[in-house]
């Protein structure tokens, strides 16, 4: 076993943490998608919080969930620096009804 660094190792092992350590470059379409998503956590939160003082039916429980499942879509699509279509995301936040921002295209 080699116990001298080895330059080209070292070289590989700043590469790679430099690589998980940048800040992505959004595009504006998708700092607009991040946006939205941040309007639906504030709405889910609002909507626990309701929950939490009492109001816990069915129905909200319904919204919350329906909430949720887009926020995953969206923080996942941003993750995998997946391009999300903006008809496909218009239809997803009509059918959880929640509104899409009139800067978002599409």
């Amino acid at each position: 076993m080699n116990t001298i660094p080895d330059g080209n190792a070292e070289q590989k092992f700043q590469e790679m943490l430099a690589r998980l350590v940048e800040v992505p470059e959004w595009t504006e379409k998708q700092q607009l998608e991040l946006e939205m998503a941040r309007d639906i956590s504030v709405e889910m939160l609002r909507l626990a919080e309701d929950m939490r003082d009492g109001a816990s039916d069915l129905e909200n429980c319904l919204i919350l969930l329906k909430y949720a499942k887009v926020l995953d879509f969206v923080m996942s699509a941003l993750a995998a620096r997946r391009d999300i279509k903006p008809q496909t995301l218009r239809v997803i936040f009509k059918l959880a009804g929640l509104r899409v921002d009139e800067a978002y295209p599409g």
